[in-house]
Parts: C-alpha cells; sequence; structure tokens
C-alpha cells in the first residue's frame, strides 16, 4: 500500500511538471512564429540600407583603443545548451580582441561570462518577445556609439546566433564598428539635404538595423532552443509516465494477488477448524 501510494504522488508531480512543460512550449512556440516570421524583411531591409551605406560613401572611423564587445545571451530558462554555446565564442571572441569593454544581454549569459573570467562592463535583460526589441534596441545603440566615441575604440564587435533553424544556433561575430568608407560607382550626393546630414542619418539608420537584426535572429534562436529543450522534456515525461503507470499497474496487481491468498489461506484454516 505504501509503495502504491508514493507511485500516484510521484505521477501527480509529473502531471503538474507536464502542465507547466506545456505551457512554456505554447508560449516559446508563439513567440518563435513572431520573431521567424520577422527575420526575412529585417535582412531584406538591412541589404537595402547597407546598398545605401556604400553609395553614399559614409564613415565612421576607428580609434586607437581597446577594443569593444557585446554578447547577445540568452535570457530564459531551459535554454542552457543555447547559452552555453554563446558565451564560448564570446570568451573566446574577447580573447582574440584583448583588454576592453564588454557588454552582455543576459543576465545568465553573464553570468556565465563572469565564470569564465570575463568581466562583463555593461548588462542588458533580453527581450522574450518582439516587442521588447525596439527599447533595448535604442539602448544598446546609444551605449555602443557612446562609448566606441567617448573611449576611442579601435572596433567594436557583437557576438550573436544567426538564425537557421529551431535547435540551431550558430555563434557569429559580427564587426559593427569602425564603418570604413567604400563607394561602389563613384558616391551618390544627397538631393535636399547635406552630405554630412545625410551620412549621419545613414549610418544611424545602418547600425539601428544591423542591432536590430541582430537580435532578433538571437531571440528567434533562443526560442527555438527553448522549444526544442520542452519537446524533448515531454517526450521524457511522457515515457517516464508511462513507467510509473506500468510499476502502479504491477503494485496493484502484486497487493491483488496477496490479499486473494490471504483469503484462501484464511478459508483454508476455517475449514480445518470449523
Amino acid at each position: 500500500m505504501k509503495r502504491e501510494v508514493e507511485l500516484q504522488r510521484r505521477l501527480r508531480s509529473l502531471s503538474t511538471l507536464g502542465e507547466a512543460v506545456g505551457a512554456m512550449k505554447s508560449l516559446s512556440a508563439h513567440h518563435f512564429r513572431e520573431a521567424r516570421k520577422a527575420v526575412g524583411p529585417a535582412r531584406s531591409y538591412r541589404e537595402g540600407v547597407e546598398r545605401i551605406l556604400i553609395c553614399s560613401g559614409a564613415s565612421l572611423a576607428s580609434g586607437d583603443g581597446a577594443a569593444g564587445l557585446l554578447v547577445i545571451g540568452g535570457e530564459l530558462g531551459l535554454c542552457g545548451g543555447y547559452n552555453t554555446q554563446m558565451i564560448e565564442a564570446g570568451a573566446k571572441r574577447r580573447a582574440e580582441l584583448g583588454e576592453g569593454p564588454t557588454f552582455c544581454v543576459g543576465q545568465r549569459a553573464a553570468t556565465l561570462l563572469g565564470r569564465r573570467k570575463v568581466e562583463v562592463t555593461r548588462i542588458y535583460h533580453g527581450p522574450t518577445s518582439v516587442v521588447g526589441i525596439p527599447g533595448l534596441l535604442l539602448e544598446l545603440a546609444e551605449d555602443v556609439l557612446t562609448t566606441f566615441a567617448n573611449e576611442n575604440l579601435s572596433s567594436f564587435d557583437f557576438v550573436a546566433s544567426r538564425f537557421s533553424g529551431v535547435g540551431t544556433a550558430s555563434p557569429t561575430p559580427v564587426r559593427l564598428l569602425p564603418i570604413d568608407p567604400s563607394v561602389v560607382d563613384g558616391r551618390r550626393r544627397a538631393r535636399y539635404v547635406g552630405d554630412d546630414h545625410f551620412s549621419g542619418a545613414v549610418i544611424r539608420e545602418f547600425l539601428y538595423v544591423t542591432i536590430y537584426g541582430l537580435l532578433l535572429d538571437s531571440l528567434a534562436s533562443e526560442h527555438g532552443a527553448r522549444l526544442a529543450a520542452t519537446e524533448a522534456a515531454e517526450t521524457w515525461l511522457e515515457e517516464r509516465t508511462e513507467r510509473l503507470h506500468r510499476h502502479l499497474m504491477a503494485t496493484r496487481r502484486e497487493a491483488s494477488t496477496q490479499e486473494m491468498i490471504e483469503i484462501a489461506a484464511g478459508a483454508r484454516v476455517r475449514r480445518r477448524n470449523p
């Protein structure tokens, strides 16, 4: 009887855990679909802005200081493998660049970087949905540009995941700054504004859309990793629940058999001692 009660308790616990995992899976699937839907248009828009940037000949010169780095990690649970890949790539890139300011998106990722002996200068809460990206984007763009200019940095790199499918993470280093001048087929002048004003607007737009694309790719990759993890967790829970059900049925059969044996034994005793 005690064994049966214990098995029933464990089955109730697995049922509660299954409901929680199912809720996380549904939420991740919703956010994943939104992020994946926005990835293609964001990449196309960035390519258009990049063509304008090249044609305008706009540039943002490098300094002679250290190199900046921003690592876009995960903020959600059930993404341990994803975060580990991102942190390994970020720590490797930091070692290649040498000393310099290190920014990190995601509290979990920042903790892992600290364990890798990488000093994190600033930590940002990662967005959990597409709606949360614009607010973080403006803060990141301002901090990156301000730090690059004030500390006379030689470069500023990003390490982010490029989305390529559910459950796949591709940590990719991206050189965001400086912006080197390169003109295709001669510089094209703006018709209604000055060259400096136009160049500044193009550079800002290029930085914004590039950072937006990196955050979007990372968000899609993170939710994809979480979706894969919840599906694996559901499979494990189903297998575990089925195994416990078999154990419970076996325990009940054993209890029934034992009860029948005891009844038969009692009947024999009564027949012998009427």
